[in-house]
């Protein structure tokens, strides 16, 4: 299993492809009872261990197939949370994509030298995708429990729903439509502003411009700044947040993942977005 599971027309390169898989492709995700079972189990534990952190920086994540799921799982199954929601909130996944964007924001600031001659190969992973290396595992026969005994095929039945997670994307798409990669949004086919490219189509135009390198490594940086605020706010004694730091989660995920999921949760009712003057209001406030 290499996260390929939606892979009819999705883009990609052999050597993205070789680590990552490609991207999600702009439709459903339907996740499998397995995917499901590593996935609960992994939000519950393992990205608190710092071998598992240090693994995960090198494969920025996971793929872009299970970093999609690795929030759907979380926000769609955890019922029960910290925060004024409560619960159905991305709190793992803001823990670790602050991390990630601190890390790449990091690498491409760096200046070339002898020994980092392409400060942009910190776009490119250099380890597999977790979730894809357990799911392609041999098969043991027996029954595979799920974290804590769970019943993980009504788990997946539910995650599969993506009621919460369309909720998350729909209550700030008028915030994070005019922030999509050019590349990843159909309507716009890499005509717009390159500094707003997912990793995967900026690895594409490597090496990056220097200038370009900066502009997009500003742009991590302030995603994480509002990321941070939305983390601590799904804590018992975080202040409560308003849209624009809702919206970080989704666009922290659009850049390392690509946006085909929450331009495809957001398709079915783009005639009630938000008009653009309300859209810029509150980023970076």
């Amino acid at each position: 299993m290499t996260g390929q599971r939606n892979g009819a027309g999705a883009a990609g390169t052999p050597q993205r492809d070789r680590l990552t898989g490609p991207l999600v492709p702009l439709g459903p995700l339907e996740l499998s009872v397995e995917e499901v079972r590593l996935l609960w189990s992994f939000v519950h534990g393992d990205i608190m261990d710092a071998s598992m952190r240090r693994l995960l920086r090198s494969s920025l994540g996971l793929c872009p197939r299970h970093t999609w799921a690795y929030a759907v799982v979380e926000v769609e199954l955890w019922q029960v949370g910290a925060g004024s929601r409560g619960g159905h909130q991305p709190f793992d996944v803001t823990i670790l994509y602050e991390d990630l964007l601190e890390h790449v924001a990091d690498g491409l600031d760096r200046k070339r030298s002898l020994l980092r001659l392409h400060p942009d190969d910190v776009l490119v992973p250099v380890g597999p995708c977790r979730i894809c290396l357990d799911t392609g595992l041999p098969h043991v026969p027996g029954l595979r429990m799920g974290y804590a005994n769970s019943n993980t095929e009504a788990l997946t039945a539910e995650a599969n729903t993506l009621i919460h997670t369309t909720t998350w994307c729909l209550e700030t798409v008028g915030l994070w439509r005019d922030r999509v990669c050019p590349d990843c949004d159909p309507g716009v086919r890499g005509a717009g502003d390159p500094s707003l490219r997912c990793r995967f189509h900026l690895s594409q135009h490597r090496p990056l411009p220097e200038d370009l390198r900066h502009r997009v490594a500003s742009r991590l940086r302030e995603i994480r700044a509002r990321m941070r605020h939305l983390t601590s706010s799904m804590t018992d004694y975080g202040a409560s947040v308003g849209a624009a730091e809702d919206t970080s989660w989704i666009e922290a995920m659009g850049f390392f993942a690509g946006w085909g999921l929450p331009l495809y949760l957001a398709t079915t009712v783009e005639s009630a977005w938000p008009e653009p003057e309300g859209r810029a209001r509150g980023i970076g406030d």
